[in-house]
C-alpha cells in the first residue's frame, strides 16, 4: 500500500500545498517521522485535493479516494496550470491593495503572467487597455513585456518607446532597459545615462540591474555596466539578491581590469599554445564531458617525447603528470620543441588578454552565446584555430563576419554532418572529421590483464540499478580548470580500467569509453538530434576511422606549430590533408534528394476536376479554413468587403459551409462574390487542407498570381492592392516571421530534422537534401497571408515539391514551403499580416487570429 499513498501524495501535493500550505503530507511521503496514519493521510490529501479542485475549469476525478486512486498526472497538471493564472491575476489587486500606482501594479502582473507562460493574456489585457487613453502606457508595457519574450526585440521596443510614464518605466526597467540596448545598440546608452542622472536606477530591482547590465555587456558598453554593477552590488540585501550578487560579481571579473582579463603568462622566444577551458561571461560549464574533451587534446600533444612546455604552472604540472600514461604505441619521438601553454576560453576567448601568435585546437560545440544575445566569434584576434571537431549548435552564430572569420581559417572540420551542412549551406568550406574523444585512449595504456567488471550507468533514462552517475556535475564550477582536468581523466580512467560495460544517453560518455576499449550501449533521448550525425549507429572499423583520421591530420600539423612555421604555411597544408574529405562530403550530401510527388498523379487529378478561369477585372482570393474556422468566415468575409476597393472573388475549401449558408453570405457582398474550390483526391484519398494550399498554382493553372489568407483573418485595408504587388523574380510575397524562435531557416530545418525520432539515417538525409544549393541563411515566412506568384512557382516545380515534403515527411504546408522556397520571397510589407500574440500595429491592414486567443476585438489592436 505505500508506495500508493505516496504517489498519490505525490501528483496532489504540488497543487494542494501551492494553494493551502499543506505540509504535513511532504513529511510522510518523504520519509518524515509523521505520527498520523498512512491512509488518514492520503484520505486528507484527497479530500484537500477535491475541495481545491472542484473550483477549478476541467474535470477533476470523483473516484480519487485518497488509498488506491490517485488522480491523473494530467489532471494535475491542469489544475496546477489554472493556479498558477489565477495566482498571476491575483497579483493586480494585491499590488493594488499594498499602495502601488495603477502602472506598476500591471507590470507586476504582466511579470506574472509572463513567468507563468500565459502571453494570451497578458496580450489580451494590453491590447484592451491600450484602447483606453487613460491606460494606454499600461497596455503598452504590458505588450511590450510580451512580445520581448515571444518575438524580434523591435517589435517589443516598438511598444515601450511610446511610454513616457516614469514610473511605469521604472517598474518595468528590468525589461524596458534590455530591449532598447538590444535593439538600438549604442544609441540606446543615452537613456541608461538619464536614469543614472536622475537617480532611477536606484529604485530599480535587483534583476533589472543584471539584465540591463547584460545587454550593455554585449555591445562592449563596460563603462556603463561597471558604473551600475559598482554602484548596486553594495546596496543589496544579502538573502533576497544573493544570486544576483553572485551574477554581478561574476560580470565584473570580465571588465577591464578584471582576472580574466589579466595577462597570460608567456615565455619569451616560444610559441603559444592554448588549451580548451569553458568560462565565459554569464556561465561556465558544469558539463565533464567538455573537459573529457580537452584531455583528449592533450594527448595529441603529449605523444612527442621531444616536445617541452611552459606557461601556466597548473597546465604544466599537470601535462607533466598526464605524460607518463602515454599509450607506448602512440609515442613520437617528434621535434625538439617548446611551447608556452595558455588556458584558452572556448566562447570567451575575446575578452580574454590572449597573446600574439598563440595556435589551439578549436574543437566543441560553438557557440555557447553570452547571456543568450551575441556569439563571440570572429575570435581573439591573436588566435590562429586549427578548427576540428566543432559543431555548430545555432545556425543563428554564423554572421557575415563569423562566416568570413571561418573561411579564413577553413576548412572546418566539423564533428556531426549536420555542422557540415549548415556551414556549407553558408559557403563555408567544411568536412566531416568526427569527435576528438575518439582519441582520448591515447592517454590510457591498455592494462596487461583486463580486469573491469560490472556496469556503469551515465545519465541512463531506463533503469538506475548499480552505480550511476550524471554527467553535469555542479562542483565543477567552484574547481580550477586543473582541477577539474583532473576530474575528467579520473571519469575516462573509470572505463578505461574498472567498468566492463557503459549505458549512457550521452555522447561524451559513449565517445570515450568506446576509446579505451568499454562496452557501449548508447540511447539518447533522441537519436536525431543534430549532435549526432555520423556518430550514432556506427561500427568499429567506421570508429577506428575517425579517431585515425584526427589522429593522423594532427601528427602533420603539431610539429610544424611546435617548430615556429609559418601560419601560411600551416594553414597551406592544412588545406592540402583534408582535400580528401573534402572531396568525400561533396560526394556524400549530393547522394540526398528530398521526396517529389509523382507529377503524373498530380496532373491527372487536378485535371480530373474543373478550374477557375481568370477574369482580369475579378481579383482572386483563396480563403485557407481550418479545423473550428468555419463560423469565422462570415466575419472575414464582411471586412474584406467593407474595404474593397475593386470586384474579387473569394475561393472557399468544398464541404466548410453549406449552401444556404453560402447563398446568405453572397447575399451580403456588395463588390464581391464567393465560389468554392473543387475537391481533388490525390493517391486515391480526398485531400488535407495542406494538400489543397500545395494544390494552387496547379488549380488555378491559367492565373498568374493569387491572393491567400485565413479565414481567421480580419482586414482593415483593401485587399485588391495586393493584385499589383511586386513579385521582383520572387515566387511569392510575404511577410518574415517575427516569432523569435523563426528567426532562421536553417535552425528550423534542424528543428525539423530533429523531429525524425530514431530514424537518424532520414534525418541526416532531409538535412543534406534541404541544405543543397543554398549559400546563405534565410528567415522564414508566414505563407498564411501570401500573394503566390503562379507561373513562377509551377515553373520551379514548386507543387510537387511540397507536396512530397507533406505527403511523405508529414510535414505541415508552411514548413514545407520554407523548405522549397527559402528566401525566394518579396516583402509584403510589415502592416499586411499582423499577429497579436506576437506584435502590435497602429494601423494593421489583416490581422492575422489563426490559433490565438479571441479575447479582444479589432479596436483594441489598432489603437
Amino acid at each position: 500500500m505505500k508506495p500508493v499513498v505516496h504517489g498519490i501524495a505525490r501528483r496532489a501535493l504540488p497543487v494542494v500545498e501551492r494553494a493551502s500550505g499543506t505540509r504535513y503530507v511532504r513529511e510522510r511521503a518523504d520519509g518524515g517521522k509523521s505520527s498520523a496514519k498512512p491512509k488518514k493521510i492520503a484520505t486528507e490529501t484527497a479530500r484537500a485535493y477535491r475541495k481545491l479542485a472542484t473550483g477549478l475549469r476541467g474535470a477533476t476525478a470523483e473516484t480519487t479516494d485518497g488509498w488506491t486512486v490517485a488522480p491523473s498526472k494530467n489532471e494535475v497538471d491542469g489544475k496546477a496550470r489554472q493556479l498558477a493564472r489565477l495566482k498571476a491575476h491575483s497579483t493586480l489587486s494585491e499590488a493594488l491593495a499594498r499602495g502601488s500606482s495603477f502602472g506598476t501594479a500591471v507590470v507586476e502582473a504582466g511579470r506574472s503572467l509572463v513567468a507563468g507562460g500565459h502571453m494570451a493574456d497578458v496580450v489580451s489585457t494590453g491590447l484592451n487597455l491600450r484602447s483606453k487613453p487613460s491606460t494606454v502606457e499600461a497596455g503598452r508595457v504590458l505588450l511590450g513585456m510580451a512580445y520581448q519574450r515571444t518575438s524580434d526585440s523591435e517589435v517589443a521596443w516598438a511598444q515601450f518607446e511610446k511610454i513616457d510614464d516614469r514610473d511605469i518605466i521604472v517598474s518595468a526597467a528590468e525589461e524596458y532597459y534590455p530591449t532598447a540596448i538590444d535593439t538600438l545598440g549604442d544609441d540606446a546608452l543615452p537613456l541608461l545615462d538619464r536614469a543614472n542622472e536622475t537617480s532611477e536606477t536606484d529604485r530599480w530591482s535587483a534583476k533589472a540591474v543584471l539584465r540591463t547590465a547584460e545587454s550593455a555587456f554585449c555591445i562592449g558598453a563596460f563603462d556603463h555596466v561597471r558604473t551600475l554593477v559598482e554602484s548596486h552590488l553594495g546596496q543589496m540585501e544579502d538573502e533576497t539578491d544573493s544570486a544576483v550578487r553572485y551574477e554581478l560579481n561574476r560580470m565584473r571579473d570580465w571588465l577591464p581590469g578584471g582576472k580574466h582579463l589579466e595577462p597570460l603568462p608567456t615565455t619569451a622566444g616560444t610559441r603559444n599554445f592554448g588549451v580548451l577551458s569553458y568560462d565565459q561571461p554569464g556561465i561556465r560549464s558544469r558539463n565533464i564531458g567538455d573537459y573529457i574533451q580537452t584531455i583528449a587534446s592533450i594527448g595529441h600533444l603529449l605523444r612527442y617525447e621531444n616536445l617541452s612546455f611552459t606557461g601556466d604552472t597548473g597546465l604544466t604540472d599537470l601535462f607533466a603528470k598526464l605524460r607518463q600514461s602515454v599509450k607506448p604505441e602512440r609515442k613520437y619521438a617528434g621535434p625538439e620543441a617548446e611551447l608556452n601553454l595558455v588556458e584558452v576560453y572556448r566562447d570567451g576567448n575575446v575578452y580574454q588578454d590572449i597573446p600574439e601568435d598563440t595556435w589551439y585546437i578549436a574543437f566543441g560545440w560553438y557557440m555557447h552565446d553570452i547571456f543568450g544575445k551575441s556569439f563571440n566569434i570572429p575570435f581573439h584576434p591573436n588566435l590562429r584555430p586549427i578548427l576540428l571537431s566543432v559543431f555548430v549548435r545555432y545556425p543563428e552564430m554564423l554572421t557575415p563576419d563569423a562566416i568570413a572569420y571561418l573561411k579564413k581559417y577553413g576548412p572546418v572540420g566539423c564533428r556531426d554532418w549536420q555542422s557540415v551542412a549548415v556551414l556549407r549551406a553558408v559557403g563555408v568550406p567544411a568536412f566531416f572529421s568526427g569527435c576528438l574523444t575518439t582519441s582520448v585512449d591515447t592517454l590510457f595504456p591498455a592494462p596487461a590483464s583486463d580486469h573491469r567488471s560490472g556496469t556503469l550507468r551515465i545519465d541512463w533514462p531506463k533503469d538506475n540499478k548499480g552505480p550511476k552517475k550524471k554527467q553535469t556535475v555542479t562542483a565543477i564550477r567552484d574547481k580550477t580548470f586543473p582541477e577539474n582536468l583532473e576530474l575528467a581523466r579520473n571519469w575516462v580512467a573509470d572505463y578505461a580500467y574498472k567498468y566492463k560495460q557503459v549505458l549512457t544517453s550521452r555522447l561524451h560518455a559513449n565517445l570515450p569509453a568506446r576509446s579505451v576499449g568499454a562496452q557501449v550501449e548508447f540511447e539518447p533521448k533522441n537519436k536525431s538530434d543534430s549532435r549526432f550525425g555520423g556518430l550514432i549507429g556506427i561500427n568499429e572499423t567506421e570508429f577506428d576511422a575517425i579517431r585515425n583520421g584526427i589522429l593522423d591530420k594532427l601528427s602533420v600539423l603539431l610539429p610544424l606549430i611546435a617548430t615556429g612555421a609559418h601560419e601560411d604555411e600551416i594553414y597551406t597544408k592544412w588545406v592540402e590533408i583534408t582535400a580528401d574529405d573534402m572531396a568525400f562530403a561533396d560526394e556524400y550530401l549530393a547522394a540526398a534528394n528530398l521526396p517529389v510527388a509523382d507529377s503524373g498523379e498530380v496532373a491527372s487529378a487536378v485535371n480530373g476536376v474543373e478550374r477557375p478561369v481568370p477574369d482580369a477585372q475579378i481579383t482572386d482570393i483563396v480563403m485557407s479554413v481550418e479545423k473550428a474556422e468555419a463560423p469565422l468566415v462570415g466575419q472575414a468575409l464582411r471586412s474584406i468587403d467593407a474595404h474593397a476597393g475593386a470586384s474579387y472573388r473569394v475561393w472557399l475549401p468544398n464541404g466548410v459551409l453549406t449552401s444556404a449558408e453560402v447563398d446568405e453570405l453572397r447575399g451580403e457582398l456588395s463588390q464581391g462574390s464567393i465560389d468554392i474550390l473543387p475537391s481533388v483526391a490525390l493517391g486515391g484519398e480526398k485531400g488535407t487542407p495542406d494538400v489543397l494550399s500545395a494544390l494552387l498554382p496547379m488549380l488555378f493553372a491559367d492565373h498568374e498570381r493569387l491572393i491567400v489568407i485565413p479565414a481567421a483573418a480580419e482586414v482593415s485595408a483593401d485587399i485588391t492592392e495586393l493584385s499589383t504587388v511586386d513579385f521582383a523574380e520572387k515566387l511569392l510575397a510575404a511577410k518574415h516571421d517575427v516569432r523569435k524562435n523563426r528567426s532562421s531557416g536553417l535552425t528550423l530545418m534542424r528543428r525539423i530534422a530533429s523531429s525524425f525520432g530514431d530514424d537518424h539515417t532520414g534525418a541526416l538525409d532531409f538535412v543534406f537534401a534541404s541544405h543543397a544549393g543554398m549559400n546563405e541563411d534565410f528567415v522564414p515566412f508566414d505563407p498564411q497571408i501570401a500573394v503566390l506568384n503562379l507561373a513562377g512557382l509551377r515553373s520551379e516545380g514548386v507543387v510537387e515539391r511540397v507536396l512530397g515534403l507533406v505527403q511523405e515527411h508529414d510535414l505541415s504546408y508552411i514548413d514545407a514551403m520554407q523548405m522549397i522556397v527559402k528566401g525566394r520571397y518579396s516583402d509584403l510589407g510589415d502592416d499586411w499580416n499582423i499577429h497579436a500574440q506576437w506584435e502590435a500595429s497602429d494601423d494593421p491592414k489583416i490581422v492575422n487570429w489563426r490559433r490565438q486567443a479571441r479575447h479582444f476585438g479589432h479596436m483594441a489592436l489598432t489603437r
